[in-house]
């Protein structure tokens, strides 16, 4: 499994001109890399109507069962890092409550809403669309002349009639909080059209369907795209480094390297860390309830995309399957441990035998057994209000944050950028970040 591996080394951004900037990743046993390789290993498909979250009241009661069933998608790997993740517990059961669930959804509809929009400014940076195709980029020949997005729609499934009446509250929310968003109801009969490859059992109560939606057929090959349009335009990526602290100074801050190099020292620094940024932040004395949801994916061989044109969730499982370049992928699923635990195979048996069982016998039966080579777990970064942290440090002004994106990182990246942007030329964010404030937590929040 591939978090098994020797990490790579996490690259250092670095752009010259109105700031100096490094986004920089410490080392951890079992750590996803932050690179091509990380970017190319998730379900790939852009959620702008993701502002329904796993906060909700009553969560509490039902996680015995969550933690019992064999099929559910939470579960945990018993690690003394349970112990630590208590002020996390706690700050999360304090945001399931009816208010501060809606607050969550509406902050996040606020950012969803301009998602896509957002990353106009970024394709013209780097001189690369979506809808462009990948070319060299691919990491095929054969992927060579598709675009790098796939838009086909999402389909949200709903297995039984009372599943599809029970989701109706959730599809108020999203059509409150993400304006413009285009959301259908379909039937089976009009799910299974769509999708004949799907099992009539797992759609028994229809569909939930997104025209608008769509997914990357290949994520590394954006980031390909990206990385060499950054570079062409005068941006250094550097490979050879982790930050391990930073060092506030009157105009500047140092950014501490591990491996005996060189610090650098900077005019800004933008955390954007992921998972692992809660190290740079304690370092200029900001704490952060930030812990990590572990998401597995698992793949199959080439051609097996054939069997889903658009991608397909199911939300009483916790995972999404996308048809992929390089073949079908399964990912999904939330386990809580940490970072240093290993992999759990079982997880990955678990995404398999859903996938499965979410196809109709013929389909199943030709996919053929997963590439277990491919079988993969990585760390999503989730506050315990579902909420992005973006802003500037509260202690250290030339220290900016933007991590926590929990599910949507891929989708938020754009706006995030936007706002970083912002917040360096010191203009007024375009969004109310009120909401995503680095020190919206406290001991004295939970009393």
């Amino acid at each position: 499994m591939k978090p098994l591996q020797a990490p790579l080394q996490a690259p250092l951004l670095l752009t010259r001109g109105a700031f100096v900037a490094y986004a920089c990743l410490p080392a951890y046993p079992f750590l996803a890399w932050w690179n091509v390789t990380h970017f190319n290993t998730f379900a790939g498909t852009f959620a702008a109507y993701a502002c329904v979250h796993i906060n909700r009241p009553g969560l509490f009661w039902d996680v015995p069962r969550l933690l019992t069933s064999r099929t559910s998608p939470l579960s945990v790997v018993p690690t003394p890092h349970l112990l630590r993740m208590l002020p996390w517990f706690a700050h999360f059961l304090r945001n399931c409550r009816p208010e501060r669930v809606e607050a969550s959804s509406v902050a996040l509809g606020s950012i969803l809403a301009r998602a896509e929009a957002a990353y106009n400014g970024v394709w013209e940076a780097a001189g690369v669309h979506v809808d462009d195709t990948m070319g060299r980029f691919a990491g095929s020949s054969s992927a060579a002349a598709l675009p790098y997005a796939a838009r086909h729609g999402y389909l949200l499934l709903q297995k039984t009639p009372d599943m599809m009446n029970a989701s109706q509250s959730a599809a108020a929310t999203r059509r409150q909080c993400v304006p413009g968003l285009r959301m259908e109801a379909l039937t089976t009969a009009e799910v299974l059209e769509l999708e004949p490859n799907l099992s009539p059992q797992a759609v028994g109560g229809g569909s939930w369907f997104f025209p608008d939606g769509w997914f990357l057929r290949e994520p590394g090959a954006l980031l390909r795209a990206l990385s060499s349009g950054f570079e062409t335009a005068g941006g250094e990526i550097r490979y050879s480094a982790r930050a391990t602290a930073l060092q506030p100074n009157h105009d500047s801050v140092t950014i501490e390297l591990d491996g005996g190099l060189d610090s650098l020292v900077v005019d800004q620094v933008v955390v954007a860390c992921g998972a692992h940024s809660a190290v740079l932040a304690r370092s200029v004395g900001d704490w952060v309830p930030l812990d990590t949801e572990r998401g597995y994916h698992v793949e199959w061989k080439q051609g097996s995309e054939a069997v889903f044109t658009r991608a397909v969730c199911d939300p009483s499982q916790g995972y999404i399957s996308s048809p992929m370049s390089g073949g079908l992928r399964s990912a999904g699923l939330v386990e809580l441990g940490g970072t240093h635990a290993g992999p759990t195979p079982a997880r990955c048996d678990q995404l398999e035998e859903a996938t499965l069982n979410m196809m109709n016998p013929y389909a199943a039966a030709a996919l053929g057994p997963r590439v277990k080579t491919a079988d993969w777990l990585g760390f999503r970064p989730t506050m315990p209000d579902a909420l992005p942290v973006i802003g500037r440090s509260p202690r250290v002004s030339r220290v900016i944050y933007a991590f926590g994106h929990q599910h949507v990182g891929w989708t938020l990246g754009g706006i995030t950028g936007q706002l970083v942007t912002e917040l360096i030329d010191g203009r007024k964010p375009s969004v109310d970040l009120q909401p995503f404030r680095p020190d919206r937590f406290s001991l004295g929040a939970l009393l």
